[in-house]
Parts: structure tokens; C-alpha cells; sequence
């Protein structure tokens, strides 16, 4: 079973914390114990969420903002993106 988005967002940003560097989705694999995330990384940067760069992903403002609401992974969350 695949890692939710939520999940990979969070192992992502606490990786990024931790070297602030940009976080390969390979790191984030082998962080939880899985083959691949590449599919839930491009999800969560096509909600912009992640920041692509030449040398992984970064978690945007809005993703940062996301994690320090009191929610737990089952909450539903509905997220407004609007375009400047």
C-alpha cells in the first residue's frame, strides 16, 4: 500500500527541516520504508505544495502552513488555491 499524500508531505518537510536542503523523492522512499512517492511528490507539487528544484522538492509556504494546523491525516481537508 502506498503512503498517503499527507504522509509523504510530512516526511518531506521533516527531512527539508532537518538539512535544509531540497529532499529527493528517493530520500522520502527510504525514509518510510517504500519503493517510490515520485507519484504522490508530483501530486502535492501540482496542488503547490512542493517546490520542484534541479536537485529534489521543497515544501511551499502553503505546505508548511498545512502541517501546523491541529489536523490528523484522516481529516478532510478542502484547500481554496488561488492564482495570483
Amino acid at each position: 500500500m502506498s503512503p498517503s499524500l499527507y504522509t509523504v508531505l510530512e516526511t518531506l518537510v521533516d527531512l527539508y527541516r532537518q538539512s535544509g536542503d531540497p529532499v529527493t523523492a528517493r530520500a522520502v522512499a527510504a525514509s518510510l520504508d517504500h519503493q517510490t512517492v515520485e507519484p504522490q511528490c508530483r501530486s502535492l507539487r501540482g496542488h503547490d505544495l512542493l517546490e520542484a528544484t534541479g536537485d529534489g522538492y521543497r515544501p511551499t509556504v502553503t505546505a508548511h502552513e498545512l502541517l501546523a494546523l491541529d489536523v490528523d491525516a484522516d481529516d478532510v481537508l478542502v484547500l481554496d488555491v488561488v492564482d495570483d
